[in-house]
Formats: C-alpha cells, sequence, structure tokens
C-alpha cells in the first residue's frame, strides 16, 4: 500500500552538466503532473512524462529541475561581424562630424543581441544525466509513500478490528434484537387493533404477518455482508505494486450503506451503541483512504 503523499530528490552529473530534480506529490483523483521544466529540457518533456508514470499511478505531482553547465561545456555562440563592423563605423562618424570622442568599448558591443546571439542548446547529450536525476528522485519519492502507506496500513487494521468488534457484539445481540423488532411491530399492529373485537382466526393470521414483517426486518444479511465488506477490505490492503486506493473507497462505500440500513431497522431498540460506534470508525477510514494511491 502506497500514500499519495511524499517527496524526493535526485542529483546527477556529467562531464557537460549537473542536474537536480524534486518531485513532490499529495493525493488526487488521478495522475496529474505539473512540471517546472528549464525551457532547454523541454523537447525531452514525454521522456519525463513517461519515467514519472512509472512510478506514480495516482496523485497530484509537482515536478521542478534545475541544472548548472560545467565549464566544459562551450555554448554555441554566433558573432555578426559585419553589424559588429558597422557599429564601429557609426560610432567613429558621430564622432568626427560632432566632435566628441565617441566609442564603442568590446564589452558594450558585446552586449548587443545583433552582434552576438547564442544558438539553441541540443538537449540530447543531457537526456541521460536527467533521467538519471529523476529516477533517484522518484525512487525516493516512492520509498516516502511506501512508508506513509504502511501507517495508513496499520490505522486501518486498528478501525478494521473496532468494527469487527462491534459487528461480534451486535451478533451475539441478534436473538435480542429479532424478539424486539417482532414485539414493536406486535405492538404497532394491537394499537391499530384495539377498538376492534376481530374472530381469532383473524388474530392468528395477524400475528402470522406481524412475524414475517419482523423477519423483514432482520439485520442478519446486514452484519453478514459487512463483516464480508470488512475482509474484503484487509485483503485488498495485501494487494502490492497496484494502486488500491478506488476499491477500498468502495469498500468504504458498501460498508457506510449496510450500516445505516442496520441502523435504520434498529433505531428504535436499545442497540445503537456498536452501530454508532461502527459508523464512526467507518467514517475515519474513509477520510484516510482519500490518501490512498
Amino acid at each position: 500500500m502506497k500514500s499519495m503523499t511524499g517527496y524526493g530528490k535526485g542529483v546527477a552529473e556529467s562531464e557537460l552538466i549537473r542536474i537536480t530534480a524534486e518531485v513532490k506529490s499529495v493525493n488526487g483523483k488521478a495522475l496529474r503532473i505539473r512540471y517546472s521544466l528549464p525551457r532547454l529540457f523541454n523537447p525531452l518533456i514525454n521522456d519525463v512524462k513517461g519515467k514519472v508514470e512509472e512510478f506514480v499511478k495516482r496523485g497530484e505531482v509537482e515536478l521542478y529541475v534545475s541544472y548548472k553547465l560545467s565549464p566544459n561545456f562551450k555554448v554555441p555562440v554566433e558573432v555578426n561581424y559585419q553589424e559588429a563592423l558597422a557599429l564601429v563605423e557609426a560610432a567613429r562618424r558621430i564622432s568626427a562630424l560632432s566632435g566628441v570622442n565617441v566609442s564603442v568599448s568590446l564589452k558594450e558591443l558585446l552586449s548587443f543581441p545583433e552582434v552576438v546571439s547564442r544558438e539553441e542548446v541540443e538537449p540530447s547529450p543531457f537526456k541521460g544525466t536527467l533521467i538519471e536525476a529523476l529516477t533517484e528522485a522518484l525512487r525516493e519519492l516512492d520509498r516516502a509513500r511506501k512508508a506513509e502507506g504502511e501507517k495508513l496500513k496499520a490505522f486501518f487494521e486498528e478501525r478494521s478490528e473496532e468494527i469487527e468488534r462491534s459487528l461480534r457484539e451486535l451478533e451475539r445481540e441478534l436473538p435480542k434484537i429479532k424478539e424486539k423488532l417482532f414485539k414493536r411491530v406486535k405492538e404497532a399492529v394491537i394499537e391499530l387493533l384495539k377498538d376492534e373485537s376481530p374472530p381469532e382466526d383473524f388474530l392468528k393470521r395477524v400475528e402470522l404477518e406481524v412475524a414475517l414483517l419482523a423477519e423483514r426486518q432482520d439485520v442478519s444479511e446486514e452484519l453478514s455482508r459487512l463483516k464480508a465488506h470488512v475482509k474484503r477490505f484487509r485483503e485488498v490492503m495485501e494487494v502490492e505494486d497496484e494502486p488500491i486506493g478506488k476499491s477500498l473507497d468502495f469498500l468504504c462505500q458498501e460498508m457506510h450503506r449496510e450500516i445505516n440500513t442496520l441502523g435504520n431497522k434498529v433505531k428504535e431498540i436499545d442497540v445503537t451503541e456498536p452501530v454508532v460506534k461502527i459508523k464512526g470508525e467507518i467514517a475515519k477510514i474513509k477520510e484516510q483512504v482519500q490518501n490512498v494511491e
């Protein structure tokens, strides 16, 4: 199990360049990557995206990359000599016409974009170093997400045990619950018929219908399904190297639906404590499940 929250940093260096990559992730419904790449690496965006997707399947990811070129790397420079000579000649003529000494220093001359321009640097020589730095960052991120995932797993185990404990309590009370449900329905029918004088056969028929109605309000099925959902939740938690957050969230919804149905059936009899306990534990699980990849 992995959390969607983590941070990783990687550094790689070659004779030409030193690259630093930082990756941060938080929870999200799907995989979304926000890039902060130097313009130099824009042509390599698909390679970067593919590498991130190897490690992260779900979550909001922020990627920041910076670099420093080695002194060994010579940036291609193009000099427009004609433009440079034209500027020098223009300064000379102005001096002659104005009588004022006007000159252009070499530093000033090289600062003109018309004179000196840098050619676009081809990123392919740096691709291996970039992927190396990114991979290191992603591995560190993966370790952080797994460590956080282990904490979440322990939390879910505790909550699951609490739910199962409350379910066992409800199962022990099941015969009493059935009896109370039958009694409640029967009293309601008797109240409706208190001003009537029906024949004895009719009363027997009513009692049979009451028993059937009480049976439909039985909570055995809800208890059974809740136990199955909790068991399945535990099984899914053990799945490795696959995103399981959505599956766990679905099981939470199913557990919540079953306990709500059960709670509605028994709300008028005195078994509210374990029901409230289970609802609370499911709510705690659902909140933290949002952080699972």
